[in-house]
């Protein structure tokens, strides 16, 4: 019976007992008759259940029971079947009315025992760790009951393992009529990071460690070097612009003078300044494109120089998961 109880969550010895109403109790059994013939199983069941905490019986507790088989709730209903047995035995009410529930509750009991899913949990060596605690459907699933088949209900059953300091481990199962399935619960990472990671991270907070002056200087020194690599190349740029200006310049200064001196050697009055311009302007116009195209390329290596050195990511730690 303690296993039973365990087995189904069961906590009534953890809970203080209700007080008694039989009236209550009498009017929701009534109700729990009608809604099942009405086919209404779920209501039924839930009148049931309520009418047997507020005034346990053994009729009462075999209508919950067959209630329960016939909402598909397998190892509920054989729970249920298991008592009106045993609390029959132990009954002083009229005997014909107490053999004939245990006789209804044995032919059930025959005829679903088979039918009962059971789920095995196994916690191996590697997982017990200090604080472990599983359970299936919120209830708890105790050392004592590691490794053994346990009845449960079909469909799902949400298995929670968790421990101080680990991650939790989840994993729901859907389990079948009939069907018997083994669960091992993988060991439970830990929610800490690794003990290098702490270590990095103690020295980034509390001061550079060995390898870090470099790596500092490297960033601070890769900081000033893009933005004065920004201003050579702008420089750069507008001193191209100066000497395209001064080309052109000279261009058109070399026409004016061919225009004015048609012949060699000039002789006319404007054609030997407009000559002198000319040349003038083509020298600032070489000096400063010269200069120009200097300040973009040395711009160019200032910037890719600054660049920040990369940091390789370390590898993150590998958690189990279902």
């Amino acid at each position: 019976m303690a296993l039973a109880i365990a087995v189904l969550g069961e906590q009534a010895g953890a809970q203080p007992t209700p007080p008694r109403d039989p009236i209550a109790a009498e009017a929701l059994f009534e109700r729990g008759k009608t809604l099942m013939d009405q086919g209404h199983t779920a209501e039924a069941c839930a009148a049931f259940a309520e009418s047997q905490r507020l005034d346990p019986a053994g009729g009462t507790l075999l209508r919950l029971a067959l209630c329960r088989e016939a909402e598909g709730k397998l190892a509920s209903a054989w729970l249920g079947y298991t008592e009106v047995v045993r609390t029959s035995r132990e009954s002083s009410g009229e005997p014909a009315k107490l053999q004939e529930r245990i006789r209804i509750a044995r032919e059930h009991l025959a005829a679903i025992e088979r039918r009962v899913p059971s789920l095995v949990i196994v916690v191996p060596p590697a997982t017990r760790v200090a604080g472990l605690a599983v359970s299936a459907n919120g209830l708890p699933r105790n050392e004592g009951s590691w490794g053994v088949a346990l009845p449960v209900d079909p469909g799902d059953v949400a298995i929670v393992a968790t421990a101080p300091g680990r991650r939790e481990v989840h994993v729901t199962v859907h389990l079948t009529e009939g069907q018997q399935q083994t669960i091992e619960v993988p060991p439970l990472a830990p929610t800490t990071p690794a003990a290098s990671s702490v270590t990095g991270a103690t020295s980034a907070t509390a001061g550079p460690g060995p390898g870090a002056p470099a790596t500092s200087n490297a960033a601070r020194h890769g900081s000033v070097l893009r933005p004065v690599g920004v201003g050579v190349g702008v420089l750069g740029l507008a001193a191209i612009g100066v000497g395209t200006y001064f080309g052109v310049r000279a261009a058109s200064k070399w026409n004016d003078s061919n225009a004015a001196c048609p012949s060699s050697p000039c002789t006319g009055p404007t054609g030997p300044d407009l000559a002198n311009d000319a040349r003038s302007s083509a020298r600032v116009a070489d000096v400063t494109l010269a200069a120009g195209i200097a300040g973009v390329a040395l711009g160019v290596i200032l910037f890719v120089a600054g660049a920040p050195p990369s940091v390789q990511p370390r590898p993150a730690g590998v958690a189990f998961a279902f």
